[in-house]
């Protein structure tokens, strides 16, 4: 009896890992579509309300995917084996990184109006340009690996792992030219966005909707 309620609990905490993955996907291409194609001290005032919003969006979006890649890993473990876990726990790591280095939006706004001069030289600061740089590495990396795990895994949608090696790469790719170089890669940053989110909500909408998706990782239990 206890074991029953036990995997009835865990099937519906897999399913909120899956709602939350689905609200992930939608948030990561609304900030994308917000976010400002190129970020300097006159555009970040100009659409500092967007800006903001984006800032909002992407929080939001990074903190529901940190809940819910949990569970799409842990109802798929089986079949992922050990590329599915270093490719989560990558994911997870630079998932968590982006998301502490894109509050910085949220004062950029401040220093744009103040002190143009400051916002420049932080973004230039060696330390920041490390961590930055390690919080892309292991998100595209870890996306990319965990990708290829899913398109292995013979219970998930293969495209939705393509989506997800393909998106994450494409994104911060598209959103660093654009911010970096030239505007003209801001589309790719849109359409890594609209991949990637949507081979997260694929998959999560299976958690959430499909009991027996849900019931992957209770058939790794023996009886």
């Amino acid at each position: 009896m206890e074991g029953a309620q036990d995997a009835g609990r865990l099937v519906r905490l897999l399913r909120w890992c899956g709602m939350a993955l689905i609200a992930a996907g939608v948030l990561m291409v609304l900030a994308t579509l917000l976010h400002p194609s190129r970020e300097t001290a006159t555009t970040i005032v100009a659409s500092e309300q967007k800006l903001v919003a984006a800032h909002v969006a992407y929080t939001l979006a990074w903190l529901l995917v940190l809940l819910g890649l949990p569970g799409l890993y842990a109802a798929q473990r089986s079949g992922m084996g050990r590329l599915g876990l270093v490719g989560f726990l990558t994911a997870f790591s630079g998932t968590y990184l982006i998301a502490v280095t894109g509050n910085f939006g949220f004062l950029a706004p401040v220093l744009a109006k103040q002190s143009p001069a400051v916002l420049d030289s932080i973004s230039q600061y060696p330390p920041v340009v490390m961590i930055n740089g390690l919080a892309a590495v292991l998100f595209m990396i870890g996306y990319v690996l965990f990708g290829v795990a899913m398109i292995r895994t013979a219970t998930l949608p293969r495209w939705s792992g393509v989506l997800v090696a393909v998106g994450a790469p494409a994104h911060l790719l598209g959103f660093g030219i654009a911010q970096l170089a030239s505007t003209a890669a801001w589309p790719i940053a849109i359409l890594g966005s609209v991949s990637l989110g949507a081979g997260l909500a694929w998959p999560g909408y299976r958690l959430w909707h499909t009991p027996a998706a849900s019931d992957v990782l209770l058939s790794d239990k023996p009886a």
